[in-house]
Parts: C-alpha cells; structure tokens; sequence
C-alpha cells in the first residue's frame, strides 16, 4: 500500500472527484442523495480524501457550521458523506485519523451524526448514543422547529470545549442546516 492524504476546498474539487464522490454517495445512501457539491456545500468545506497509489480509496467532508449555544457562537465543522469504497481494508480507520490531525491542527470541534457508532469510536473519535434528539433545525422563513431522532452522535471535542458543553447540559442545540 502507498497511502497518502489530500485535502483540499470544495471549490477546488475537479469534476472526476465531484463524479466519484456522488458514486460513493450513491453505493452507500442510495440514488437519491448525489450532490452538486459547489451549490449544496459552502466553496470553504473540506473533503479529506485517502489515496492508495494515487486513487481514492475514501473520503469525508467537513462542513463549517456557526452554532450559537448558550449565549456563545461556535464554529466548528458539520462531519458528512464518510465514505470507503472497499471495506476492510482500514481506510476508514486511516481517514479518521487524518481528519483528527486537521481538527486538532485547525483547533476546531467537528460533530456528525450516524448509525454506525462502533466503527467511529473504534477509529477514534468521541460518540454518544440519541445525540440527534439534543438537536433541532429551526427553519429562519417560519420558525418551525424539526426534530430527527434517529442517529447517534459521532464528534471530536477541541478546546472550545463545544461537545462537552452539550453533553454536560440536558439544553436543545438549535442547528442552521437541517441535514449536514
């Protein structure tokens, strides 16, 4: 194996890597969710790719999401579309330890939501069971508020401290996107 690792802005994403992440998109959530990555993702996200001999093997993209939670705003990164195109082969283990190197690097908290707890905790970062129910997108035009109950939370806590200040609350996070 020769891994690398890339990084780069959505903005900077050539068309063979919006194509094939759209594919990974489509094998793993099915048809309906490919994106038109420069339209549906602020241009600043990153999308952290795992390359073996050059070819993408897995990816994740982070988000910047502004949370204001408790008289405080936050920035941190939305984790979304974690993607391996062949399982077990630790791609997905290798991905998450580059994305907590450029966490840690960036010194931002990040936060996703799944039903795959174990392998993220087992690939290192934090998780708690229900996360999904402590938050709620409130539509800016209407004020309706929407609940998701189904997903757990998978994070990684920088020192903003943002993900300990939820866990150690029982307060509801008011979110600015509905799905990330």
């Amino acid at each position: 194996m020769q891994i690398t690792i890339d990084s780069k802005k959505v903005k900077e994403l050539s068309s063979y890597e919006m194509n094939l992440m759209n594919k990974g998109r489509i094998i793993n959530f099915g048809k309906d969710t490919i994106e038109d990555w420069k339209k549906d993702y602020p241009l600043n996200s990153e999308v952290i790719f795992v390359k073996n001999k050059n070819k993408i093997v897995s990816f994740l993209v982070l988000r910047p999401i502004k949370i204001h939670y408790q008289k405080t705003n936050y920035n941190i990164y939305g984790i979304c579309s974690v993607i391996s195109f062949e399982k077990g082969r630790n791609y997905g283990r290798i991905l998450i330890s580059a994305t907590i190197s450029f966490l840690q690097e960036k010194k931002k908290s990040a936060l996703g939501f799944t039903n795959k707890t174990a392998f993220f905790n087992k690939a290192g970062l934090g998780t708690e069971k229900g996360f999904i129910k402590r938050f709620v997108y409130v539509n800016p035009k209407n004020k309706e508020k929407i609940f998701d109950d189904d997903g757990d939370g998978i994070f990684y806590n920088s020192k903003d401290n943002f993900i300990q200040k939820i866990l150690s609350t029982k307060s509801i996070v008011e979110i600015p996107i509905i799905h990330w």
